[in-house]
């Protein structure tokens, strides 16, 4: 079941494993600023996953923000 998105929050998924969860904008802009780098926090998220770097592009996990549009 995918959560339901939150007003003030991101929903965040990957598109080849089952991690997701929801990142409230006002943590973000207190930890990176107003200025923050979208692209920045999306690879630091995006970091740990150890399908991140795989060698077939099929087999590659990426982060989706599919609700960003909708809080920007």
């Amino acid at each position: 079941m995918r959560p339901m998105p939150c007003a003030a929050g991101v929903l965040v998924e990957r598109t080849k494993c089952s991690r997701r969860g929801v990142y409230y904008l006002h943590r973000l802009i207190e930890k990176h600023g107003r200025k923050g780098n979208m692209m920045k926090w999306k690879e630091l998220l995006n970091g740990d996953c150890p399908k991140r770097d795989a060698h077939s592009l099929q087999e590659r996990c990426d982060l989706i923000c599919p609700d960003l549009p909708k809080v920007l």
